[in-house]
């Protein structure tokens, strides 16, 4: 396996590293012929669909990307690792002129990345190497790593800057662990939690929606609502504040959109895209009582 950034896709790559290493501690890389994936695994499940997927396409990135799998039929390399060391090995891209990564045998299996980089006392050029340990996860354990299949979302709305939303859920999440997402058919979206003395409510409006699955039945008045508005337009879930908090932090990578799609009462999937046709997907479990 060999791949070559472009020059102008460094920091790009770099901050969607960092991002996904701020998720989780492990992550898995899966190289395909025209795709390179990121699966998050929920850490406390054991074996269990993803929780984070993304998709990077490798023609908007890379050069130069060659890959051979084990046959015609099972093309693709899954590879684990720690995600803060490809991180922190990336780091060194920001001045880089040149970024080359392989899948190498040494000590152990490794990602071997050969970064050059500008001499800070010559017009020479400098290689950086950092040998990534992982582990080549064998073709019969493939099937924990396919992409989530999900129902049919009841809602989809876009969010507002990301920035603005992680201050608010990070100040939310000092008063509770919960928080309660509610979405509307009007483009309303409000964050709500709860404690025993207090409740607090953040509301968005003029979103844009792009689809609406309802009417939603509603059984219960677990979401409180404003005046005039119609229930059957609403849908919720109730969600970890410190895994919502999580995602957040993909402010830092550059992107055109990012969509909240609600399956009433049982999950929230929130999808980053960027003009690189970048796509940074994580799944939410909505908490039942």
């Amino acid at each position: 396996m060999l791949v070559q950034c472009e020059n102008l896709q460094f920091t790009h790559f770099s901050d969607i590293v960092s991002t996904i290493s701020k998720l989780s501690k492990e992550c898995v890389a899966r190289i395909a012929d025209d795709q390179l994936y990121f699966i998050v695994s929920d850490e406390n499940c054991g074996p269990a669909p993803p929780i984070l997927w993304c998709e990077i396409p490798q023609a908007m990135f890379f050069s130069e990307y060659q890959m051979v799998g084990l046959d015609e039929d099972h093309k693709d390399i899954y590879l684990e690792f720690t995600s803060a060391n490809l991180a922190r090995s990336l780091q060194t891209l920001k001045s880089a002129k040149a970024f080359k990564m392989k899948l190498t045998k040494k000590q152990c299996p490794c990602l071997t990345l050969e970064i050059e980089v500008p001499s800070s006392t010559s017009q020479q050029t400098r290689q950086v190497t950092h040998d990534i340990p992982v582990k080549v996860i064998p073709r019969k354990s493939w099937s924990d790593f396919q992409e989530p299949k999900i129902p049919k979302p009841d809602i989809s709305i876009e969010l507002p800057a990301l920035k603005q939303l992680r201050t608010t859920i990070d100040r939310m999440r000092t008063m509770a662990a919960e928080v309660m997402i509610r979405a509307s058919a009007e483009g309303r979206l409000t964050l709500q939690i709860k404690t025993d003395t207090s409740k607090v409510s953040t509301r968005f409006k003029d979103l844009r929606v792009e689809a609406f699955e309802g009417p939603i039945e509603h059984s219960d008045s677990e979401t409180e609502t404003q005046a005039n508005e119609d229930m059957s337009h609403i849908c919720y879930c109730r969600v970890d504040a410190k895994k919502l908090s999580m995602f957040l932090s993909a402010d830092q990578i550059s992107h055109n959109r990012t969509v909240c799609s609600i399956v009433h009462k049982k999950l929230v999937i929130l999808c980053l895209q960027t003009e690189e046709n970048v796509k940074l997907q994580c799944f939410i479990t909505g908490i039942v009582f």
